[in-house]
């Protein structure tokens, strides 16, 4: 059995965990956390992203389970990045494939060789793109979030498996730096280029892996979140949900939104907004486990993980749009529903 070792673990890479069967090269995965910490060892996967329990924990002793890995993931923030570097070498001299991505890459590979950075590829504004869209042939599904930590890259991992489990070729862009270790491309990133020329070549990217890979589904994941939370946390204003979502005029969208009470009015705001602004009316809706708190007197957010049994008490009454990743029956409705749509109004399916 192939094992990919996660340090330091967290939040963010929970998925690989969640979804550790559709990893292309390793068949389970371990999460080792940094000592002094606020998460332990033995901490059920579930206490940290408020899902459903899982089955697998958390540990700290890194030196003995490197021993039994395949390969090794640096990912996050560190606290310590001495003892980083240090375990990064025990890695290196025990042969393991080596992974780094996110804040803790730059600090680690310094005099580190042989290792594989795992990012955004960048799309240079100065390529000269075609002057008009390029129509994608097949269905397209987008997912969105209000903002960060909405669950995105859960929700799309889950249309992955919908999708493959009925035999269709997905092509899929992600939203996590370690996209690729599931066989997904990361979504491009494109620095200092006005919004129709980021459009244009998100389109052009996107065409291009079409055409090459002909999948009989595109799902893309759209990073970030689409309009402003506050003055201070804007979001980019939205303008990269905006360049995406033009370039593709998906079939379908799922939105997913914080945790709290949701009613008419605020749907509909979100909802006319995407119909304007996006170019995508959402189909769905996501409740996700993750709470904005905004405290208005510091100007500061944070996000506090719900679990998902009060997600799933809020849920009844909602009307069938609305779902949850960690709900069985809510979710597979959700994404039989768009398999069942696509497949009525496109031909391809």
């Amino acid at each position: 059995m192939k094992r990919l070792l996660i340090y330091p673990f967290d939040q963010e890479t929970v998925p690989l965990v969640r979804f550790s069967e559709m990893l292309i090269d390793y068949d389970a995965v371990v999460a080792v956390v940094e000592k002094g910490s606020e998460l332990t060892s033995n901490l059920d996967i579930s206490y940290i992203d408020g899902g459903c329990y899982c089955g697998v924990s958390t540990c700290e002793d890194f030196e003995n389970l490197v021993a039994d890995a395949s390969g090794v993931l640096f990912s996050g923030d560190t606290r310590d990045i001495e003892t980083a570097r240090k375990n990064m070498m025990i890695a290196k001299e025990q042969g393991k494939e080596i992974f780094t991505c996110g804040n803790i890459a730059d600090d680690l590979i310094n005099n580190i060789a042989g290792y594989n950075c795992l990012d955004y590829p960048a799309i240079t504004a100065d390529a000269t793109p075609i002057d008009r869209l390029l129509e994608i042939s097949v269905p397209i599904i987008t997912v969105a979030g209000q903002g960060p930590q909405c669950g995105k890259f859960d929700i799309q991992m889950g249309l992955r498996k919908a999708f493959k489990e009925l035999g269709y070729k997905v092509t899929q862009i992600g939203t996590k730096r370690y996209s690729a270790l599931f066989g997904i491309h990361p979504i491009p990133q494109i620095p200092d280029a006005p919004l129709w020329k980021k459009i244009i070549l998100y389109n052009r990217f996107f065409w291009d892996t079409v055409d090459k890979e002909k999948p009989d589904v595109l799902i893309v994941g759209i990073p970030g979140g689409i309009m402003p939370i506050d003055d201070r946390h804007n979001e980019l204003f939205g303008e990269t949900a905006i360049a995406v979502s033009k370039s593709l005029r998906p079939d379908t969208s799922i939105l997913s939104i914080y945790y709290g009470k949701v009613d008419d009015g605020y749907l509909n705001n979100i909802i006319d907004y995407a119909k304007y602004s996006l170019d995508a009316p959402f189909d769905y809706f996501h409740l996700s486990n993750t709470k904005l708190v905004l405290e208005q007197d510091l100007r500061t957010l944070s996000y506090l993980t719900t679990d998902s049994n009060r997600v799933f008490e809020m849920h009844d009454g909602i009307d069938e749009r609305f779902f949850n990743v960690f709900s069985e029956s809510t979710s597979a409705f959700v994404y039989d529903q768009i398999v069942f749509k696509l497949q009525c109004n496109i031909e391809t399916l």
